[in-house]
């Protein structure tokens, strides 16, 4: 699964440091087309940090008048009644559990932008009135992921999470696995709450096509694909990626948009991506 978005900022970043770096060595002004890249690259970045700025102020504005009114919570009771949702969800919450084997064939870069996924995915477990009984399984302690986690993600080792070393296969009844992978043939069409649902951990910026369906057939797990082509249509005029492979975090808000509503339209639109091209189908 790919995060093509923070790809790219990754790659803009990568090239102006390296332009940087090169005019402190080598003393070589930038030509004129590269000076107006980087003019370009600085006024929007500049832009969306004063956006993110902006909105920061405003979510604080609106939480303070939330406070004075009494329709807000003090954010000491909100996070202990997040606290004891998520310990809850360890008796009887749905288990859903991100596969993170896949490690050996990622590079530094992309296991970075995985541990960046895993937080967004704690995060909105933990922000659910229904959280997933949520395990990261593959975790080894001396491992890259969990390094890369520990170093970036404030918080990490003390995360409300089942985290294992061993593999989803060793730690769950194989015959209770619903695999999810965009290359399977059959659909998703319910949440069961027997069954273990598991998402590769996996950001592959080659597309290595059928990855986790080579691992899924090798143990003899059930796969199933998100329900898009079902509820979704590419919009009219085009414009769009059209690509079904989605991050570990949207997968994963989609499973929970869909407990929330049991509604697949509602789901998919709200965690498959704008850039994908892909609308909701009108209910006839």
């Amino acid at each position: 699964m790919d995060d093509r978005k923070s790809e790219s900022e990754a790659n803009k970043k990568d090239l102006l440091c390296d332009s940087n770096e090169d005019r402190s060595e080598n003393s070589e002004p930038l030509s004129k087309n590269q000076q107006k890249k980087l003019d370009r690259y600085l006024a929007v970045s500049g832009h969306k940090k004063e956006k993110r700025k902006e909105e920061r102020q405003r979510r604080r504005e609106k939480f303070k008048e939330k406070r004075q009114n009494g329709e807000e919570k003090p954010k000491d009771i909100t996070k202990q009644e997040q606290l004891d949702r998520l310990v809850a969800s360890k008796e009887n919450g749905i288990k859903v559990c991100i596969d993170l084997q896949y490690h050996k064939i990622m590079t530094p870069k992309e296991i970075q932008r995985l541990s960046n996924q895993l937080k967004r995915v704690y995060g909105s477990n933990k922000a659910s009135l229904k959280p997933f009984n949520l395990t990261f399984s593959s975790l080894k302690r001396d491992g890259q992921i969990y390094e890369t986690c520990i170093e970036k993600i404030s918080g990490f080792a003390h995360f409300q999470v089942n985290m294992i070393e061993e593999s989803v296969e060793e730690e769950f009844d194989v015959e209770k696995l619903v695999y999810l992978s965009p290359d399977a043939d059959k659909y998703l069409e319910d949440l069961e709450p027997d069954a273990i649902y598991v998402i590769g951990g996996i950001v592959d910026d080659t597309v290595q096509s059928k990855m986790s369906l080579q691992f899924i057939e090798a143990v003899q797990a059930e796969c199933r694909k998100l329900p898009i082509p079902l509820y979704m249509e590419r919009k009219d005029g085009g414009g769009g990626t059209f690509k079904q492979i989605l991050t570990v975090n949207q997968v994963f808000d989609i499973l929970l948009k869909f407990q929330e509503t049991k509604s697949w339209p509602e789901a998919l639109k709200a965690g498959v991506p704008a850039r994908t091209g892909f609308v909701c189908k009108e209910l006839s």
